[in-house]
């Protein structure tokens, strides 16, 4: 099944795009908490790009996770 193998292809795809986008957004809110000295919005804006980037991690696990089972399920 062809579509099967494309759907897959770009799920594979998307799935590391957005884990690297994570990753760069989780060096880039620890670099802010570094660089905040203390200030108190500049520490929760830190830790709110640090959080939003896990959660954003792991609601496209969990997105591929459905796409990989709903394509085995019907291939």
């Amino acid at each position: 099944m062809p579509l099967a193998g494309f759907l897959s292809a770009i799920a594979n795809m998307l799935i590391f795009v957005v884990g690297a986008a994570a990753v760069i957004m989780i060096i880039f809110g620890g670099l802010k908490y570094a660089v905040s000295m203390g200030h108190p919005k500049r520490v929760e804006s830190a830790r709110n790009t640090i959080l939003y980037a896990i959660v954003g991690l792991v609601v496209a696990a969990c997105s591929y996770a459905v796409v990989n089972f709903v394509l085995g399920t019907l291939g």
